[in-house]
């Protein structure tokens, strides 16, 4: 499976934020699929993730950044460390992410940027994630933080990336190794049905739509 091939998020990510000589952390970094898209511009790239098999897998392919097992609810830095903070799909995995984006703030400097990518409920990849697991009422939560931290919101957007699976059955072992689910043959049925005649596609392409919301500190 190939993820954004075309860096799309990369360039969303850069033209809404300076990483060049920056300080950048990355919370919810996973096993680095996006830092691994910007680590060469900032001076300082640091990766965050809760999982420690992700953090460790992370450290072994992105070696132009730093990664520890930390959560965001609890920033192991001093205040006014990092000049670009950023979420990656991780808000809506923060208990609190009101919390979590004051948490950010604190880390980031005066005049710093933080961006929050999310995912969008009605994104095919995530409708297809649904079969497994709903995320929609920690998405909702997070929506709701973004409209009402006091931090100033410098903008945001809409775009869309693609996930190119080879055919059904990548799109499935994704799935189940993803979710760590058992094979399940009424979950294949159900994917089978939501993809409809693309199930039998050799090139299976599923758009995902995210949304990038940036504040000015």
């Amino acid at each position: 499976m190939i993820q954004d091939e075309n860096r799309i998020t990369r360039q969303k990510l850069m033209e809404r934020a300076d990483f060049s000589g920056a300080r950048v952390l990355e919370i919810g970094c996973g096993n680095g699929r996006v830092t691994a898209m910007y680590a060469h511009a900032p001076k300082l790239a640091v990766g965050i993730e809760p999982d420690a098999a992700c953090a460790a897998g992370a450290c072994r392919t992105v070696p132009d950044a730093r990664f520890a097992c930390a959560s965001g609810m609890a920033l192991p830095f001093v205040d006014k460390t990092f000049d670009v903070v950023l979420f990656t799909l991780s808000l809506h995995h923060h208990p609190d992410p009101s919390g979590a984006l004051d948490e950010a703030a604190r880390v980031t400097r005066s005049g710093g940027r933080i961006l929050v990518l999310e995912p969008k409920p009605e994104s095919e990849v995530q409708r297809f994630c649904n079969i497994f697991e709903s995320e929609d009422h920690r998405l909702e939560a997070a929506v709701n933080a973004l409209e009402q931290t006091a931090l100033s919101r410098s903008g945001d957007e809409d775009f869309m990336t693609e996930w190119v699976f080879k055919g059904f059955e990548d799109a499935a072992r994704y799935a189940f190794e993803y979710y760590n689910h058992p094979e399940d043959e009424t979950k294949r049925q159900a994917m089978r049905t939501f993809l409809g005649d693309r199930a039998g596609d050799a090139a299976l392409v599923m758009t995902d739509t995210l949304r990038l919301t940036c504040f000015r500190v």
